[in-house]
């Protein structure tokens, strides 16, 4: 499909589009990742467009001491809210694209009737609201989230990446709805069955043992309700007679969340991988035999996509963004529903045709969320900014 971006060429420019990303530095690869991939995809746009990436200046270094960290969290704050504005005001693009919201303060040193913000979710607001069960909103941390997306209204489009995502930003920000549109992100091409050697190695690397695997990747926060994949397992092992265990890829259990698993006799059957890179990310999944993620909210949820991209069918919660993304595909209920999620999974470690089948057609709705179809979507909504100022 063809971008008009008929003023610039009019004028002998080739149109540019400035992304902004994230520091690589604050771990948080989805960010990251959405930013690097979207640059490569919008590079095929026809006709091409030239693409710059701009990159925060890098966190400050400091020892280990208590002094030493408490500088090291003021000058992570002092490079987000001064030291990247300054660094990206007075730059030139046909369009400037904002490609994570905890960043839309950056529309104040940019020109904002030519900027685009994606919104991925809005998730510690929904924290503070009590929406999400057991969840506790460190106060600086929500202060300084609401500062960066109270900027979200005067951009001149919000890109969300699901609707659930959209439907928020109307809530808690009441953004034009005339600005506002969805395009979902996509799921890279090199999501899908690796060969057996890459699965294998990457089982002996990570001690992977030779039973049933249910997999999370990703966060322990408390939307992400690892206590209730938890007792899941622990219900697919007492009530299922299932000999299985517990993949948990990413950030690391939290001190309750492993008192939890000691009460619920799973320590043994738990491995955590920690951080895995994403090249390695297709024979995790392929190593396990369920993508397990109840979670009570997500913004867009990637790993239940990926996952069947590779061949491994998903269990998931029924949450707006889970049912919108996976839904015709990944086998749902309620998130806080133990019985549910873990019957849904039994049938899936135990019924070979019905695996079979549940494999097909998460192949199927996996392939539609395309990185082209993405950078597509988002060369139309540049266009429409370049023709309206």
């Amino acid at each position: 499909m063809s971008v008009d971006y008929s003023s610039d060429e009019a004028s002998g420019a080739r149109p540019r589009v400035n992304l902004y990303l994230v520091n690589p530095s604050e771990c948080r690869p989805s960010m990251d990742r959405y930013g690097r991939t979207l640059e490569r995809a919008l590079r095929y746009l026809d006709p091409p467009l030239d693409v710059r990436t701009v990159t925060p200046p890098p966190w400050p270094e400091h020892d280990d001491s208590p002094f030493g960290r408490l500088a090291e969290n003021v000058g992570k704050y002092r490079v987000r809210y001064a030291d990247y504005p300054r660094r990206v005001s007075g730059e030139s693009a046909t369009v400037h694209h904002v490609v994570d919201h905890s960043y839309a303060h950056l529309v104040s040193a940019l020109w904002a009737r030519r900027t685009v913000v994606t919104c991925h979710d809005l998730m510690l607001l929904r924290m503070d609201d009590g929406r999400i069960p057991g969840a506790r909103t460190p106060r600086v941390a929500l202060t300084a989230f609401r500062y960066a997306v109270r900027h979200l209204p005067r951009a001149a489009r919000v890109v969300c990446v699901s609707q659930a995502t959209a439907d928020d930003v109307q809530h808690y920000l009441a953004c034009d709805p005339e600005r506002v549109h969805v395009v979902h992100s996509g799921v890279a091409d090199h999501f899908r069955a690796p060969a057996a050697e890459r699965v294998a190695r990457i089982r002996e690397r990570l001690e992977l043992p030779e039973i049933p695997l249910l997999l999370h990747v990703g966060g322990a926060d408390a939307y992400k309700n690892i206590e209730g994949a938890l007792r899941v397992v622990h219900a697919l092992r007492h009530s299922h007679g299932i000999d299985c265990g517990f993949v948990k890829a990413g950030q690391r259990l939290t001190q309750d969340q492993r008192r939890l698993a000691r009460s619920l006799g799973l320590e043994p059957r738990i491995v955590e991988t920690g951080y895995v890179p994403e090249p390695d990310l297709p024979a995790l999944y392929a190593s396990c035999q369920v993508l397990l993620a109840p979670s009570h909210w997500e913004g867009f949820g990637w790993p239940a996509l990926e996952a069947m991209a590779c061949g491994t069918p998903a269990v998931t919660s029924d949450c707006p963004a889970f049912r919108e993304t996976a839904g015709g595909a990944a086998l749902q209920a309620n998130a806080t529903d133990t019985r549910g999620l873990a019957a849904a999974a039994a049938r899936l470690l135990k019924e070979d045709e019905f695996r079979r089948a549940t494999q097909a057609r998460g192949l199927a709705v996996a392939q539609r969320f395309r990185w082209d179809r993405t950078a597509r979507q988002l060369g139309e909504i540049y266009a429409s900014v370049a023709a309206t100022t």
